[in-house]
């Protein structure tokens, strides 16, 4: 694959990470929004909800187009899950995966998302509980 090639998948996949996240962007004409990216398009239209611009105008839906985006900026912490794949493969040589795209982790049948484990049974327990010593750690 070619470094540029590389590159705009890590550019789409990093974008993709900000869906359902809270976000501030800044407009051409210096308006400042913040909301949760709820979609975003190939010409990088975006779409925001619960959005609150820089007079405290609330919208339910604020759609920004591409063109007039000076700024897009992350607000909630961001949990990079490739991290977390490579801290918990010592437990689980074999299993892990990780999907870039989507920054999830599966371990067998347990899904991980940056909002939590996903799944049931002994594996699920022992899954959550090294995500949360993984989170615990990134804190401290």
């Amino acid at each position: 694959m070619s470094l540029l090639a590389d590159a705009v998948r890590r550019f789409n996949a990093e974008l993709l990470n900000m869906i359902n996240k809270e976000v501030r962007v800044t407009t051409s004409n210096g308006v400042t929004y913040r909301g949760t990216l709820i979609a975003i398009d190939n010409s990088l239209n975006l779409l925001l909800m619960d959005a609150v611009n820089d007079k405290n105008e609330r919208f339910p839906r604020v759609l920004i187009m591409g063109h007039a985006v000076i700024d897009v900026v992350l607000l909630q912490e961001f949990v990079d899950l490739r991290e977390f794949a490579r801290y918990i493969d010592r437990y689980f040589p074999g299993m892990v995966k990780y999907v870039e795209e989507a920054n999830i982790v599966q371990v067998g049948n347990v899904k991980v998302t940056p909002a939590g484990v996903e799944g049931s049974g002994p594996l699920a327990k022992r899954v959550k509980e090294l995500f949360d010593e993984f989170l615990s750690r990134k804190k401290a």
